[in-house]
């Protein structure tokens, strides 16, 4: 289940950046995606508290 769970979540964040990318300029688009990129894999991480 928690597989799935991470595939759907990186369909929609591909599908989510292709879209953001189609409709907005190079300069904008390029430091969106650094930095969304980088929340993204910090949300992703497994958390401390169990």
């Amino acid at each position: 289940m928690r597989e799935l769970l991470a595939i759907t979540s990186l369909i929609c964040w591909l599908i989510l950046m292709i879209w953001v990318y189609r409709n907005s300029p190079e300069w904008f688009f390029v430091p969106f995606f650094f930095f969304a990129t980088f929340l993204y894999l910090r949300l992703m991480e497994p958390g401390k508290s169990s």
